[in-house]
């Protein structure tokens, strides 16, 4: 609703010319700050964005796929935040059915890469996210050759849509509770999929509601009367001329959720649907045509689809962080509030508030934690599925399965509490869809639910962390992550001999807290099986697990930092060097109590590490716009009008609320029921 041009006589415009320098005299370009901010860096953005990237041929990738995707207006995201349910269902339908078409235009040599960062770059999961993500990669993983050879060229060419049917309206995470059967008859060679009870019922898997024609249906199997526990089947939900739901399927969309809402999530019950013996996937385990059941070679090797998407959550926890506080920072150095500087006469910039940057300078460097952590759950997970595959050696699958369901649990919580963090720190501002963090939130804070409940996570974790102990007590030697297992020192060595700055000696004071909750939980187990400590004890493993996950990450970082070394040079690696001592002494301070309980650390060092943090942030302070330049992401991905690179933030607020559907008429919804109480009310603007 653009504004009308206003013929204005010269004496008013002479009587307002002298209120208007006044505030002009005090007002800044947002612009200007921002650029302002980038030349005060100590290092080259540049540099640290191709390291993170991968190399520069990476970063320079995905530059040239942003313009691609700019450029293309299947791929606009112009005007999304004013869709309804509808609009924003159909305009993601169109992004993920021009991929193939996008990516071909690239001719790069990896076009799966390519559809990887586009997939990443669009931002919005939709009704053919799981299809990608979860119903294929089950097809892949859990099925025979043959299988694969049918199955997957059909999945490619979107002949068939599928999704993942697991969680049932009764249970979730505990997977041995799902009621779903699969029962086989012999006489036919053919499964029975039934839901026997309401709460048999399938919900939330996405993209059920309307999208799918088939469904990776996670049912208990029944042969000669066993229950052999649950396993995948592949069923034909909906017919492919018509997309009518099939006989026996009653199917439909659970409605609107908190966000998340171009997925269409659906329900799903089975009225005693027949399919094929071939249905169930038989990569791992398999039913013969008599009945016979042959069990995989290793026990919840079957697990491994859920292996991979909590290893992907972790994976994207950095994203979804870089992202929050991108937007958050960049809009913070360019956002003026309260007294004027006695020196510019201009309002001060949020950023230079200590408390904005204790807020967002921990969550800038967890983001940076994050990215080598979820290297190292990549590199994890690829490894498992090479060896498992080429060997059939699946010894690394405890250790990979309580990895990710720790990782997932812990990096969701903290990404979840950020992204609302970034938002407080923006004001009121932040509030708006415009900002980017309402959306950003409502697609994060499931991954805290779905894949398993995290406080059940942390249980699978902690159960590892048992057997590893009660192991090394007999003896055995840990893998490397948790050989703290082994003991470590009983006195921090921060700020005796050593400075605060000693990274090595902050990754040892994480892992004395993961060792003393690890070896105090399991001194109150005793005796007991592993269900049964997990079942009484639950609270204190709970935060052995947590306090195990936030030594990995540090370790990890750590690592990280110290394999940089020779690839960067001295300036990147004392800003990184800098983040690195940020994140382990803020973790420090914010469960500071872990470290004093058992005299770990005295009063003077829990002193002395707060003093440590507020130099470390006027350190990184002057480097906070290139930090987050470093990420490398894009106008397009981050699409917030307070996260921009160029800092017009006011300009695109004003512009972009022009397009807004409620702006296009004057009149309200239902000026009807207002208009005859109004116009008894018209009057002219008296004069007292």
């Amino acid at each position: 609703m653009s504004a009308q041009a206003r013929n204005v006589d010269a004496h008013t415009r002479a009587l307002v010319e002298p209120s208007t320098a006044v505030i002009l005299a005090s007002t800044s370009d947002p612009r200007e700050d921002l650029a302002r901010e980038r030349s005060k860096a100590s290092f080259d953005a540049r540099e640290l964005e191709n390291l993170l990237a991968g190399g520069p041929k990476s970063a320079s990738l995905r530059r040239r796929i942003v313009d691609a995707m700019t450029s293309n207006e299947v791929f606009s995201k112009r005007g999304k935040y004013f869709d309804e349910r509808d609009e924003l269902y159909v305009r993601t339908l169109k992004m993920y059915l021009a991929l193939p078409s996008a990516v071909a235009a690239m001719n790069e040599k990896e076009p799966i890469a390519v559809a990887r960062i586009m997939r990443e770059l669009i931002d919005e999961p939709g009704g053919l996210d799981l299809h990608l993500g979860m119903f294929i990669p089950t097809i892949q993983g859990q099925g025979d050759e043959e299988q694969r050879k049918y199955w997957i060229p059909k999945c490619v060419k979107l002949e068939c849509i599928g999704t993942y049917a697991q969680t049932e309206l009764g249970h979730g995470t505990y997977l041995r509770g799902l009621e779903t059967t699969a029962t086989y008859d012999e006489s036919k060679e053919e499964f029975v999929i039934h839901s026997p009870t309401l709460t048999s019922t399938k919900w939330w898997p996405g993209g059920l509601g309307k999208t799918s024609t088939h469904a990776v249906v996670m049912a208990r199997l029944f042969t000669k009367g066993v229950d052999h526990g649950v396993h995948p089947f592949v069923v034909q939900i909906r017919n492919n001329q018509n997309h009518e739901p099939l006989p026996g399927c009653t199917i439909g969309d659970i409605g609107n959720k908190m966000g998340y809402n171009a997925v269409d999530n659906g329900f799903l019950r089975f009225d005693h649907v027949r399919v094929p013996r071939r249905a169930m996937l038989m990569g791992h385990s398999r039913v013969e045509t008599d009945g016979t059941y042959v069990p995989p070679p290793v026990a919840k090797v079957s697990y491994g689809t859920m292996v991979f998407i909590r290893s992907d959550i972790v994976m994207n926890a950095a994203l979804f962080m870089k992202k929050a506080v991108t937007i958050a920072i960049r809009y913070n150095l360019v956002r003026r509030q309260s007294n004027a500087d006695k020196a510019t006469g201009m309002e001060r910039q949020v950023i230079d508030y200590q408390h904005s940057q204790r807020t967002l300078f921990p969550i800038l460097a967890m983001a940076f934690a994050f990215h080598c952590t979820s290297d190292y759950m990549r590199r994890m997970y690829f490894e498992f599925q090479k060896v498992s595959r080429e060997k059939q050696d699946f010894s690394a699958l405890p250790e990979l399965h309580a990895t990710s369901s720790g990782l997932k649990a812990y990096c969701s919580w903290m990404t979840k509490d950020a992204i609302e963090a970034c938002r407080l720190t923006c004001g009121g501002h932040g509030y708006m869809n415009l900002a980017g963090f309402g959306t950003t939130l409502a697609s994060y804070a499931p991954n805290v639910t779905y894949e398993g409940d995290n406080n059940v996570l942390c249980l699978q974790t902690a159960r590892y962390l048992l057997k590893m102990y009660r192991n090394t007590i007999k003896g055995e030697t840990p893998p490397d992550v948790i050989g703290y297992l082994k003991g470590t020192s009983s006195r921090s060595s921060l700020a005796l001999g050593s400075t605060m700055r000693d990274e090595n000696a902050i990754l040892d004071a994480y892992a004395h807290r993961a060792w003393r909750m690890v070896t105090e939980a399991s001194k109150v187990t005793g005796d007991m099986s592993p269900d049964d400590a997990m079942r009484v004890h639950m609270v204190q493993w709970i935060r052995a697990a947590k306090a195990h996950c936030a030594f990995v990450v540090m370790y990890n970082f750590v690592i990280a930092y110290e394999e940089t070394r020779p690839r960067v040079s001295a300036t990147t690696l004392l800003v990184l060097h800098r983040l690195v001592c940020l994140h382990g002494l803020c973790g420090m301070d914010d469960t500071m109590g872990d470290f004093l309980e058992d005299g770990y650390i005295d009063g003077d060092q829990a002193t002395e590490i707060r003093a440590e943090i507020f130099r470390l942030l006027a350190e990184i302070r002057p480097d906070a716009a290139a930090l987050v330049d470093s990420f490398g992401l894009s106008d397009y991905f981050l699409n917030s009008a307070l996260g921009a690179k160029d800092g017009d933030v006011y300009r695109r607020l004003y512009e972009q609320v022009q397009d807004a559907p409620f702006n296009k008429r004057h009149t309200p919804p239902g000026y009807e029921l207002l208009q005859p109480k109004l116009r008894r009310g018209t009057f002219g603007v008296s004069r007292l």
